[in-house]
């Protein structure tokens, strides 16, 4: 039995679900590498909840955009254990302790996603996205 330390764990979820984004098409690759990099600055300046809602916001929409947010959404929530569609609620309903633990959590793993969109997707740092 071997055992994984949770960083590990979160590299190589990240390389795997980030992998997946590189058979879609160049402009969800390029707006999801964006969001990666934008993401945990919404998460620092609005809170867990409220980055999610604009995802969960953005993704209601059809085209390129909604698909790399709807991606985003997807991707934060296997990182948090929670399916796709309970994870705001899951965020939203946690008591104040388990919101932090949630939201360090995320920020944590969140830097695997910003390598993987730089080295795998090639999105550049500070992009409009």
């Amino acid at each position: 039995m071997t055992f994984q330390t949770r960083a590990q764990r979160d590299l190589i979820l990240a390389m795997e679900l980030v992998g997946e984004v590189r058979e879609l098409n160049a402009e969800v690759q390029r707006i999801y590498g964006g969001l990666c990099h934008n993401f945990p600055v919404m998460v620092r300046t609005c809170g867990l909840c409220q980055a999610l809602a604009f995802s969960k916001d953005k993704s209601a929409a059809d085209g390129d955009r909604a698909t790399a947010h709807k991606l985003l959404l997807g991707h934060a929530a296997r990182v948090l254990g929670a399916t796709h569609g309970d994870l705001l609620d899951l965020v939203r309903s946690a008591d104040v302790v388990t919101y932090m633990q949630q939201t360090r959590q995320l920020l944590d793993a969140w830097i695997y996603f910003k390598r993987f969109a730089v080295s795998i997707l090639k999105a550049e740092a500070g992009g409009k996205d």
